[in-house]
């Protein structure tokens, strides 16, 4: 019997006591003779079989001490670690996206494909992370049109021929030996598969891992019956590969488990919010608003508790970004017929969104407030590090309230074309009035006059460390291929008011 697969760690929750984690392997065959921790065996729970493999997961709570705790465990004779933070600490985090390639031409292009994530190991090995948070793309699907024959047939029919076409029975079955198969494949890479078993993870899709721009298709197409069979088979390999769930359990910590993914985490003065903007999304809305009621209900939550001093929120797509309201007016003419256009109308400031996009962004800023609590957005997608700075004037004390949104993507994909960082650069404004008061602008990149850096890149988000960790403070880092240094940006804590 051999691993196929892992282990990969998954965060499963914790609190000031213990820190719970899940390790995925995947199998050809049964159970793993060993998996040790601490000295003590690890039942593991079989969460699927497919084709006689099997997967997984092994579960671990480890308590917190006064000091980070390394934590060692073994599957099959082979040893891993990962570090548990002390009680009361915030997590040192790092955070990526965009983990893989668009097309199998892209993919051949790339000489060093897992550079950056050989610069986090280093990183990691020098001050260990203790959550890697993974923000949408971690596999691309988008090579089943090229590779998975029967989709490859279905998709050179006329659209409304293929419209009406069944989701067979042997295109299912094709297709859902394609998801696990490249779950496999991706994640076995050496220098990804060593970090994956190193830092547990908390993982949000995008629409690459179902398939490229999900959701942001016509309608006629967007609901048709193969679109339908193919989201249903990529859920499936997303709740088991990403979340560590079999089709009967419900996601750790999920706010709103009947059609989504979200999923909410206190961390002592830390709060992570990653939000699911695949489930639901169609060309009208990225959340239902029953979905957004559970967000805004568990943020209520954090209330009347010892201070949150930051709330995280992931959201695969970045808030804060240019837009791209004329293009997609232009392409408006010819929907569904040009390349980019699901792209285009993917992104919050396409004009079905924009009223979604202010509603969270007044929600966001009103929380700040009221909890006098820094959040920041972390975002990946669109294959460009950057800085976005949302500020208000509204503030009933008078002080600026400011979000500050992260973006960092891809550590797998190339960056953007040249062109098109020359114009999001120099065509595009970088101050939007989002409101009455309210402002967003594209910052420079710290130590820069650049608003966005081409070069594949990843971030991580660090506390101060002891004895200065009272302070409050974020270090926002982004390592981007070919810089010598990483350009740093500080989050400060909300300072109460006098």
């Amino acid at each position: 019997m051999a691993i196929v697969l892992g282990p990969v760690l998954g965060f499963r929750g914790g609190n000031e006591a213990v820190w719970q984690v899940g390790a995925l392997v995947v199998t050809d065959g049964g159970e793993p003779s060993r998996l040790q921790s601490q000295g003590k065996a690890v039942a593991g729970k079989q969460l699927a079989e497919h084709k006689g493999r099997t997967v997984w997961r092994f579960d671990f709570e480890v308590q917190r001490g006064e000091e980070d705790t390394p934590v060692l465990y073994e599957v099959e004779g082979k040893s891993f670690a990962f570090t548990v933070p002390a009680a009361g600490r915030t997590p040192r985090m790092a955070y990526t996206s965009c983990n893989g390639f668009s097309s199998l031409k892209l993919l051949k292009s790339i000489a060093d494909k897992y550079a950056l994530w050989k610069i986090m190991a280093q990183r990691h090995a020098a001050a260990p992370f203790h959550l890697l948070l993974m923000g949408g793309d971690q596999v691309y699907a988008d090579e089943m049109w090229e590779t998975v024959e029967p989709l490859k047939r279905w998709n050179e029919l006329p659209a409304d021929k293929g419209n009406k076409a069944p989701f067979s029975a042997a295109m299912a079955a094709k297709v859902r030996d394609f998801y696990f198969d490249l779950y496999c494949r991706r994640w076995s890479q050496p220098e990804l598969r060593d970090m994956l078993a190193s830092v547990p993870t908390l993982m949000m899709w995008d629409d690459h891992d179902i398939f490229d721009g999900w959701g942001s298709y016509p309608p006629e197409r967007q609901t048709c019956p193969v679109f339908d069979g193919i989201f249903a088979l990529a859920r499936e390999h997303f709740r088991l590969f990403q979340r560590q769930e079999d089709a009967g359990s419900l996601a750790a910590a999920a706010l709103f488990p009947e059609r989504g993914f979200t999923v909410g985490h206190r961390l002592g003065d830390l709060a992570l919010l990653t939000l699911d903007m695949r489930s639901e999304r169609t060309g009208e809305q990225v959340l239902s608003r029953d979905h957004w009621n559970a967000i805004y209900a568990w943020m209520d939550g954090l209330t009347g508790k010892s201070q949150c001093r930051h709330l995280v929120v992931m959201t695969s797509i970045p808030v804060l970004y240019p837009g791209f309201d004329m293009i997609e007016q232009a392409l408006g003419i010819l929907p569904g017929q040009q390349e980019i256009e699901d792209d285009l109308r993917d992104h919050w400031r396409s004009r079905p969104h924009k009223e979604e996009r202010l509603r969270l962004l007044h929600r966001l800023l009103a929380f700040s407030e009221r909890e006098k609590t820094r959040v920041t957005l972390v975002s990946g997608d669109v294959h460009v590090a950057a800085l976005g700075i949302l500020e208000s004037t509204r503030s009933r004390d008078g002080n600026a309230n400011v979000i500050n949104q992260l973006i960092a993507s891809g550590i797998v994909h190339p960056g953007p074309p040249g062109l098109l960082l020359f114009a999001l650069e120099k065509l595009f404004s970088p101050v939007e009035e989002i409101d009455r008061g309210i402002t967003a602008e594209m910052a420079c990149m710290p130590g820069t006059r650049r608003r966005f850096l081409g070069g594949r890149n990843w971030l991580s988000l660090c506390p101060d460390p002891p004895p200065h960790s009272d302070q409050g403070r974020l270090w926002a880092e982004w390592t981007v291929e070919g810089e010598d240094h990483p350009y740093t940006k500080v989050i400060h804590a909300v300072e109460e008011t006098p």
